[in-house]
């Protein structure tokens, strides 16, 4: 739970513009309020939301923000019109009672607008309120922060760039959002007040470029936001609000009363499967005529940027992997978050700095006394830490580890002389990420230009240093047909007698908030080429592994051939919480690799269904080693679920290790 309302008025500010007159206040009994609260888990909810109308005009309003304090709800908001903050003592009062912000709601900069919009005749007293709370928060540390809202309407369509101008004069301001009314619970008395989505895209765009001129925060009120095809490409430059809606409408279809059509231009969309479709009351209202399809490189270059902080993300910090065979126990750790790449399949916090050197050595240090014997130093991009080589140094002082790895882009590793240092300092394997090997291809799914050629550059330097190399190839909805054309180019840009390579094969998959879920494949659509590519690997001695376990692809998906899989039995990766993140139906059991496949993840079931799977019976061998690759399997199995292939969740702190291996 991200987020929690308490309201203690039955009146939502956002769509008082429907109402002929401002709503009598009826305060909700105090009892009842706390009752509310004992109700929320504390511990889950992130931020809890006092709203409603007025909410220190109640007069319980002490008493329910001192009980929220006291079961230990860790941060609270206030959400109130501005007339109540006009009081002297009020700006005060809410710093002491540890608001942590304060979202105030305006219709407008000019008298009439803010009348007809909030239904409030007393608009001196309400930029005095305002003027007021931005003040406090200018001029008084730890003041709580200031956030100004505003619904979107026709009546102050032309009004709002005057009111979020004269909030960023008056200095305190830490961002401005949109209340983006929803068709569905307005009147249809006050339809004529409602805007489109092009025309609400265009309006949000102005707004949210001046904001970001000022280094003002800004977003909607909701995550539902804007639909992305009626938008045209007024959002492209904040289109984590696209990402947004998806993520908040995943599961709208269960939403009592609320109905979605399909027009079209769903059928060609490339958000088809992560969309519910539009609502049913917008095309009655506006039609279809604005909306176009979303095309695969149109969503896979959008860019999820954080643009505001009033919804804090925890990401978890260790995510324990096992391997339930003794072989090869490893440990990953995160030693940054950003990179300088920006794949839409990642999950990886990118606002993640550089971690402390002296922190990351003391968790080397505990995983060495803990068993690890494969050390694999990740990121983010771990090249732009500026201590890896001294990272690298310090855990080959300690003579625990038998392997110690790198996973990397390989950008800044195309000047040889830094790759040296890496070599130098005890580096013995890198995996590199490489997506496509069509140089426009790939630059475009990085989102990086010209990394293509720094890339491989970079592994023929490693492969000149006699280091281990490793590709890591995430497939996904750009890619995947190239596949067999990706395994031929890798073997002859890299022979066999040149030096170590091996393939890492993973899927793009919705393992976090950060994934965008339209970019992964089903499998039935990739089986004939991750078929051919295997059967030029197994022909050419190009090892290959992650086919299995953790980030895997489900054996029955590729009918059960041994020749993939018999190398990687005894090396299955899964997480101590596989069984939350996977899926398996009853008809799995019947399936002779059912001991060792986790199963499609629950995000591909919800998205596709489960009706690619087919139990596989027949007898398996023993897991052998040996082979083309049989070295390289282990590795790159685990680095399927580790590296940039297909990271676990991360952190924006540096304890992440995998003590029993990965």
């Amino acid at each position: 739970m991200k987020e929690a309302k308490l309201t203690v008025f039955p009146d939502p500010l956002d769509y008082r513009f429907t109402a002929p007159a401002r709503p009598e206040p009826r305060p909700e009994p105090t009892e009842a309020l706390l009752q509310q609260l004992r109700a929320i888990d504390a511990e889950r909810c992130q931020r809890l939301v006092i709203s409603g109308g007025s909410p220190t005009e109640h007069p319980g309003f002490v008493e329910l923000v001192r009980a929220a304090t006291a079961l230990g709800f860790r941060r609270i908001a206030l959400e109130t019109d501005p007339a109540p903050l006009a009081r002297r003592a009020m700006p005060t009062l809410l710093g002491k009672l540890g608001f942590a912000e304060v979202v105030v709601i305006c219709g407008g900069i000019g008298g009439e607008v803010h009348q007809r919009v909030l239904r409030d005749p007393e608009h001196a007293t309400a930029l005095e309120g305002l003027q007021r709370i931005l003040g406090h928060a200018a001029s008084v540390e730890n003041a709580p922060k200031v956030y100004l809202a505003a619904p979107l309407v026709r009546a102050n369509l032309d009004d709002l760039d005057g009111l979020v101008d004269w909030a960023i004069r008056s200095g305190g301001l830490s961002g401005f959002l949109l209340a983006l009314p929803e068709i569905g619970r307005v009147s249809e008395a006050a339809h004529d007040q409602l805007l489109s989505y092009s025309t609400q895209a265009q309006v949000a765009a102005r707004l949210f470029r001046k904001c970001q001129g000022h280094n003002v925060e800004y977003g909607f009120t909701s995550k539902r936001g804007i639909l992305p095809c009626a938008a045209g490409e007024e959002l492209e430059h904040f289109a984590t609000v696209f990402y947004d809606r998806a993520q908040y409408l995943k599961h709208a279809a269960d939403r009592a009363g609320e109905r979605f059509s399909r027009v079209d231009a769903c059928a060609e969309c490339s958000l088809h499967h992560s969309c519910p479709g539009v609502e049913t009351a917008y095309v009655d209202r506006f039609g279809t005529g604005e909306i176009a399809a979303v095309p695969l490189e149109r969503s896979m270059g959008w860019k999820l940027r954080r643009i505001n902080r009033l919804e804090g993300v925890e990401y978890r910090n260790v995510s324990p992997f096992k391997n339930d065979s003794a072989v090869n126990p490893r440990g990953l750790i995160r030693i940054n978050g950003h990179c300088n790449m920006s794949c839409s399949f990642c999950f990886v916090d990118r606002t993640a700095p550089d971690f402390d050197p002296e922190q990351l050595k003391r968790e080397v240090d505990e995983m060495a006394r803990g068993g690890t014997r494969h050390l694999v130093f990740s990121g983010g991009e771990p090249t732009l830490h500026p201590d890896l080589a001294g990272l690298i140094a310090h855990a080959k002082s300690l003579g625990a580890f038998d392997v110690i790895e790198m996973q990397s882009n390989g950008v800044k590793c195309a000047d040889l002389e830094y790759a040296r240092s890496l070599v130098d300092a005890g580096l013995d394997k890198v995996t590199f990420s490489l997506h496509s090997v069509d140089a426009d291809r790939s630059d475009a799914i990085t989102r990086l230009p010209n990394a293509f050629g720094k890339t491989i550059q970079s592994i023929h330097n490693f492969r000149q240093l006699g280091v281990l190399t490793q590709i890591a190839h995430v497939i996904t909805k750009a890619n995947y047909e190239e596949l067999p054309t990706t395994v031929r180019y890798l073997r002859e840009e890299f022979p066999a007698d040149g030096g170590h390579l091996s393939m890492c094969l993973a899927i793009a998959q919705g393992i976090s908030d950060l994934v965008f879920e339209w970019v992964i494949p089903t499998f039935s659509e990739i089986e004939p080429y991750v078929s051919e590519a295997l059967d030029y690997c197994l022909d050419n001695d190009v090892g290959f592994g992650g086919m299995i376990g953790q980030g895997g692809y489900p054996p029955c998906m590729l009918g059960g051939d041994l020749r993939y899989y018999a190398n990687n039995l005894d090396k299955v990766y899964k997480s101590g919480d596989s069984s939350d993140q996977f899926y398996k139906p009853e008809r799995c059991r019947e399936c002779c690799f059912d001991s060792y496949c986790l199963g499609p993840r629950k995000s591909y079931v919800e998205h596709y269904g489960d009706a690619e799977i087919r139990p596989f019976t027949g007898e398996l061998p023993a897991a052998r080693g040996g082979g083309a690759g049989a070295d390289d399997s282990s590795e790159a199995a685990a680095s399927a679920v580790a590296g940039h292939a297909a990271r676990d969740f991360a952190s924006p702190t540096p304890r992440e290790s995998q003590r029993s291996g990965k």
